[in-house]
C-alpha cells in the first residue's frame, strides 16, 4: 500500500502526476508509437461501424441537446463540440459494438479495453493543438496507466474496471493540455474521486450502460482536467485516505510509477475479430470451426460441451444469470451461451448475428438450452495470457467432434499485424465511408507521428 504524503515525499497521486509528465514524446519507443497508430486506426473503425446502432443514435441525439463549444471533432460529423463531450460521444461510439481492442493483465486475467480512452487523446490533442507525436505518446502512457492500475485492483471486488479510467483520462488530457505536476495531480484527484463504477454495469440485467460506462468516466476526466487547469483542487490522498479508494485499489505500490519498459502494456494489446467480449473470442472461433466440421447441421448433435479456462473472472461471467439468459443486445454479446449457439448455427459471426434480436430466436435458443458451459483448469496452461476454448460434441450416432482454439483470431503475442488491422478497418468502416474517405483516414493515422498537429486526422474524421 502506498504511504500517505509525509515530510518524506508525495503520495501516490502526486507521484503518478510526476511520472506522467516525465517521458519526452521523442523518447517513447518506436515500436510503441507504431502500435499506438494501429490501435488508433482500429478504434476509429469501431466508431464508424457503430453508427447504425440504437445506442449510437441515442448518444448522437443527446449531443444535440448538450451542445458545447465547437472545439473538438466528433467522428463522422462536421459539427464540433466541447472536449469533454467529444470524449463522451467518440468514446461511446468506439465501445458500443464491443469490437475495440483488449489487453490482459500480466497474470492472464481480464484486463479491459484501454482504447476506450483514445478519444481523450484525440480531444485533448485537438483542444491544445498538440503535435501528432505528442498525441501518440499520450496514448502509450494512457495504456500503461490503464494496465498498471488494473493490476492493483481488487479482482474479487464489486467495482468495474472502467474505474481506472478516472486516472487514465486526466493523465492523457493533462499531459496534452500542458498542465504542470501540481495541476495534473489535482486533475487526477478530482477525476478519480468520481470514477468508481459498480460492476452492475456488466453483470445481471446488462443494459446500454455497459457501452457508455467508460465514456462517462472519460468525459468527467477531461472536465476535471480543465477545472484543475484553472485552479480547482482535489483530494491528493485519494489512495491513502481510509475514506478514499483503498478498498478498490488495495495493492498500490512503487510499480505504479516504475520506468516505461519496451514490453509496455500497449505492446500486449490484441485486436478483436468478433463484436463480443474478449473472453468470448475463442468461443466464437471454436463454434465456427465446429459448424464447418458438422456441415452446418447442428441438429445432429446430441451433446455439446463448451470448455473455457478456469479463472475467477471467467467463472463469474459463466455463472451470471443475465448472460446465461440474455435479454438485450448488450447481454448477448457477453453471453458465452449465445455466442457459441449462434456461431454453431450460422457458421459466421458479425453484426448480422444480433439483428432482429437473434438471442430470442427459437432455433438459437434451442441450441443454447443444449449447451454445457464449463471451466476447465487444464486449458489454463495451453495458452497463457489468452482465453482458450474447446467445444466437444457428440452426434446421435456416437460420432465425436472437437474444436480447440488456443489463441483466438486477433490475439497477438508479438505486436499487431498492420495488414490485419488495416483490413479490419476497411471492412467495418465500409458501410459508412467510401474507399477514398477510408484511405484518407489511414494515411492521416499512419503519418500522425510526423505531423505538427492532429489537424489532418481531425479533418479526415469529420466525414461520414
Amino acid at each position: 500500500m502506498a504511504k500517505a504524503k509525509t515530510a518524506q515525499g508525495p503520495g501516490a497521486v502526486e507521484q503518478l502526476a510526476q511520472w506522467v509528465l516525465a517521458p519526452r514524446a521523442q523518447d517513447i519507443p518506436a515500436a510503441a508509437i507504431a502500435q499506438a497508430k494501429l490501435l488508433l486506426l482500429d478504434a476509429i473503425g469501431c466508431g464508424y461501424a457503430a453508427f447504425e446502432e440504437e445506442s449510437s443514435l441515442a448518444v448522437l441525439a443527446a449531443l444535440k441537446d448538450m451542445g458545447g463549444a465547437p472545439q473538438c471533432t466528433v467522428i463522422g460529423s462536421t459539427t464540433k463540440t466541447s472536449a469533454p463531450n467529444a470524449a463522451l460521444v467518440n468514446g461511446s461510439l468506439i465501445r458500443i459494438l464491443d469490437l475495440n481492442d483488449y489487453v490482459n493483465t500480466k497474470s492472464g486475467q481480464i484486463g479491459g479495453h484501454p482504447s476506450d480512452n483514445i478519444p481523450v487523446a484525440l480531444a485533448a490533442g485537438e483542444f491544445a493543438g498538440a503535435s501528432g507525436r505528442e498525441i501518440l505518446a499520450a496514448i502509450v502512457i494512457g495504456y500503461e496507466i490503464y494496465g498498471r492500475l488494473k493490476e492493483t485492483m481488487d479482482r474479487d471486488g464489486d467495482w468495474d474496471g472502467v474505474t481506472v479510467s478516472g486516472f487514465v483520462a486526466p493523465a492523457m488530457a493533462g499531459r496534452l493540455m500542458g498542465l504542470n505536476a501540481n495541476q495534473l495531480a489535482q486533475a487526477l484527484a478530482l477525476s478519480g474521486a468520481r470514477a468508481p463504477t459498480p460492476l452492475a454495469v456488466r453483470h445481471g440485467e446488462i443494459s446500454a450502460a455497459k457501452s457508455v460506462a467508460n465514456a462517462l468516466v472519460a468525459q468527467n476526466g477531461v472536465q476535471a482536467t480543465i477545472l484543475a487547469k484553472h485552479g480547482m483542487t482535489g483530494p491528493l490522498d485519494l489512495f491513502e485516505n481510509k475514506h478514499g479508494l483503498q478498498s478498490i485499489f488495495p495493492n498500490i505500490d512503487a510499480a505504479l510509477t516504475a520506468p516505461l519498459q519496451d514490453d509496455s502494456y500497449i505492446m500486449m494489446c490484441h485486436m478483436k475479430a468478433f463484436p463480443c467480449l474478449a473472453t468470448g473470442q475463442g468461443v466464437v472461433a471454436a463454434g465456427l470451426d465446429l459448424h464447418n466440421q458438422i456441415g452446418g447441421d447442428v441438429g445432429r448433435l446430441k451433446q455439446i460441451t463448451v470448455a473455457i479456462a478456469d479463472t475467477p473472472s471467467l467463472r463469474r461471467q459463466k455463472d451470471d444469470p443475465g448472460r446465461i439468459d440474455p435479454k438485450s443486445r448488450e447481454a448477448a454479446d457477453h453471453s458465452f451461451n449465445f455466442l457459441a449457439a449462434v456461431a454453431l448455427t450460422d457458421g459466421e459471426f458479425g453484426l448480422a448475428q444480433f439483428a432482429n434480436e437473434r438471442w430470442n430466436d427459437p432455433k438459437v435458443r434451442a441450441v443454447m438450452a443444449r449447451l454445457d458451459i464449463a471451466c476447465d483448469a487444464a486449458l489454463n496452461a495451453t495458452a497463457p495470457g489468452a482465453f482458450p476454448c474447446s467445444i466437444r460434441a457428440t452426434d446421435h450416432d456416437g460420432r465425436k467432434y472437437e474444436a480447440v482454439i488456443a489463441d483466438p483470431p486477433g490475439f497477438s503475442r508479438h505486436g499487431l499485424d498492420a495488414e490485419a488491422v488495416t483490413k479490419k478497418f476497411n471492412i467495418v468502416a465500409a458501410k459508412c465511408l467510401g474507399e477514398s474517405a477510408r484511405a484518407r483516414i489511414i494515411e492521416a493515422v499512419m503519418a500522425l507521428d510526423g505531423s505538427p498537429s492532429g489537424g489532418a486526422l481531425s479533418k479526415a474524421l469529420a466525414t461520414g
